[in-house]
């Protein structure tokens, strides 16, 4: 199976070396508090989805990508599948189910995440086939998980950057698990209605099985995304003060 992914993100990367300004209903913890962590994360959330410019937070829900590329080249399924100015949404309502690795002296940290409906919607464009079909077709799309369960997993280390530590992320991982996956393209084939509802039939019908192909994929833009997200942070704000005193 050979993966190609590209990916590129509305995130402004904001310059370090400032002190960071948390707004006053930001929860912050002390180091290794994991009970505290695990509510602060789930509250930021659900109270700054649109975003901490202060501390290099970009919005949450929706989070922009301008573009993301999918192309499978073997296989059941053998798509190239182009996204443009898509919306990933539904993280508002996540709860962090597992926070560990926050500590003074930190190396490898994760997160686990459960988003009950996370949604990817926006322009698309495909091609190629799908299980035994050919489909193709450009207009807008929405890719629906249902209990989408995602674990982030990453190493780094403090390093010095003017005169204070910084967390720099190294290697970033993500896994996800969905109890559904939903699917709907609209004008496939040029815009024939009847071979296009068809297509997004069988699509649903056998989500489990292209999602089985797809998932690495999907993992790996999913990586590329949380790894901006979480490095925009960290590349702000010096480790010493994402915490209590």
């Amino acid at each position: 199976m050979k993966l190609q992914i590209a990916l590129l993100l509305t995130v402004a990367i904001i310059g370090t070396g400032s002190a960071a300004k948390f707004p006053n209903a930001f929860s912050r913890c002390k180091q290794e508090d994991g009970n505290c962590l695990l509510e602060a994360v789930t509250a930021t959330f659900r109270n700054f989805h649109k975003g901490v410019p202060e501390i290099g937070l970009v919005p949450l829900d929706p989070l922009r990508i301008d573009k993301m590329d999918i192309v499978q080249g073997d296989g059941p399924i053998n798509i190239v599948l182009n996204f443009k100015k898509v919306d990933l949404g539904g993280f508002r309502e996540a709860q962090i189910k597992k926070i560990n690795g926050f500590t003074s002296n930190p190396t490898k940290m994760e997160m686990n995440i459960l988003v009950p409906v996370a949604s990817l919607v926006g322009g698309y464009r495909i091609n190629g086939k799908v299980l035994i079909l050919p489909i193709q077709g450009e207009g807008n799309s929405n890719m629906t998980m249902v209990n989408c369960d995602i674990s982030l997993k990453w190493t780094g280390k403090l390093v010095e950057k003017s005169g204070q530590q910084f967390y720099q992320v190294d290697k970033f991982k993500v896994h996800f698990d969905t109890s559904r996956f939903y699917m709907d393209f609209s004008n496939l084939f040029n815009g024939d209605k009847a071979l296009g509802d068809n297509m997004n039939v069988f699509l649903n019908d056998n989500w489990q099985d292209i999602l089985k192909e797809l998932k690495p994929a999907i993992s790996a833009a999913f990586t590329k995304i949380f790894q901006a997200v979480v490095s925009n942070v960290f590349n702000k704000v010096p480790y010493n003060e994402l915490y209590l005193a």
